[in-house]
């Protein structure tokens, strides 16, 4: 019975990235090899096409509930010693639904509405 092995995956995942990068060189879009489910000799790999310009679910969440929290999407915080942005929002995470990046390195985190709120909610301004 043949079957693939992890590292014969591994190498074909980044065989694929390899050859739609110098596709998505030439147009406006960001092509991206995501997970592989596989049973024996056959594998199914997720792809990911993100036009130049257009926003992920992600983003688009992460404008309608920062709105809906009042927070600061611009803002920098200072989370365990590293500068992090919001940068998503998993609608289907219910316990840690925001996405935070960290700017030194571009890694992802989540984190509760609690910690959001606590660090990136907007000042609110007294008109007197």
């Amino acid at each position: 019975m043949t079957q693939f092995t992890r590292q014969q995956l591994n190498t074909l995942r980044k065989q694929m990235q390899n050859s739609l990068n110098l596709f998505a060189d030439k147009t406006d879009m960001k092509i991206e090899v995501g997970n592989c489910s596989y049973r024996g000799g056959e594998a199914t790999f997720k792809v990911k096409v993100l036009m130049e310009g257009a926003k992920t679910r992600e983003q688009e969440d992460l404008e309608y509930y920062a709105e809906l929290y009042k927070l600061d999407l611009t803002k920098t915080a200072k989370l365990m010693g590293e500068d992090m942005q919001l940068s998503g929002y998993k609608s289907r995470a219910r316990k840690k639904p925001f996405v935070l990046k960290r700017l030194r390195d571009g890694a992802e985190f989540v984190a509760d509405t609690n910690l959001v709120e606590k660090f990136y909610k907007k000042e609110e301004v007294n008109a007197e």
